[in-house]
């Protein structure tokens, strides 16, 4: 008996210490909803400091920025009022902070933000320590970050600066400069113009660039990994005669805007 009871035992153990690690909010959790709307134009700047929570951000041709967050505490009611959202509007700006108690241990909290900024707006270092970041949209150029989380990226336009320490990161659709780094995870870039070059860095973690139409790109492509190798789905002309499992340079049609991937720990596929 014993033989047959264990592994189901552990099984349930394990999915109950799983569920006490995570903090999902349940129809039992304290909320409280923050809405705000300020005048904001494009070419101005938007900026947002989280701490535990998910950022998503999308524009709209309305000259106002519209903030809505929602406050979830896990344990008691009163601390969502311990949790401060502020906001600061300066000449041709508006900043977006979460502020948590200091000093305050087993503090269950979250702060997720739901941001809508006209067309055109400069996002400066919206991101948050513990969640996922989003971004939707066209942007004068974006900035985006987590520590413990992923950041997705799509139909964005403008200069994107993506950036996240353990999570992975997916790009797509993207106008402009791009640069895509994280330290645990895994790069995905799918369906972008090269214009203006791309520079994507892992250090434990894979890259993935999906070209649609590569007979249509003129780009200069440097790939390299230490420990991985590297994987090219269509014909592309060695520079320099450099090429083996670990590092190529290459031109893609005619050359242009430098493409750089480079990992440590994994591989880097570049595909149709």
């Amino acid at each position: 008996m014993l033989k047959i009871k264990t592994p189901v035992i552990l099984t349930v153990l394990s999915l109950v210490l799983l569920c006490a690690g995570r903090f999902t909010p349940a129809a039992a959790d304290y909320r409280e909803d923050f809405s705000k709307t300020l005048a904001l134009k494009a070419g101005e700047t938007f900026a947002l400091d989280n701490v535990n929570g998910r950022v998503t951000v999308g524009t709209w041709k309305d000259n106002k920025v519209e903030i809505k967050a929602v406050k979830v505490a896990r344990d008691s009611e009163k601390d969502l009022k311990d949790v401060e959202i502020r906001v600061d509007e300066s000449a041709g700006k508006v900043s977006v902070r979460a502020i948590w108690p200091k000093f305050r241990s087993n503090f269950h909290v979250e702060v997720n933000f739901e941001i809508m900024v006209p067309e055109g707006v400069n996002l400066r270092k919206v991101e948050t320590v513990n969640g996922d970041v989003e971004a939707t949209g066209t942007f004068g150029s974006a900035e985006l970050g987590t520590t413990n989380g992923s950041v997705t990226a799509d139909g964005v336009k403008g200069t994107l600066d993506v950036s996240t320490t353990n999570g992975g990161i997916k790009v797509s659709r993207q106008e402009g400069k791009l640069r895509a780094e994280t330290t645990n995870g895994n790069i995905r870039l799918e369906r972008l113009t090269f214009k203006d070059g791309i520079r994507a860095e892992t250090t434990n973690g894979s890259i993935t660039l999906a070209i649609e139409a590569p007979d249509q790109i003129n780009a200069l492509l440097r790939a390299e990994t230490t420990n991985g190798h590297i994987s090219v789905d269509f014909p592309v002309t060695l520079k320099n005669l450099r090429q083996s499992r670990r590092l190529i340079e290459a031109r893609i049609g005619q050359g242009g805007p430098e493409i750089s991937l480079q990992t440590t720990n994994g591989s880097i596929s570049i595909t149709k």
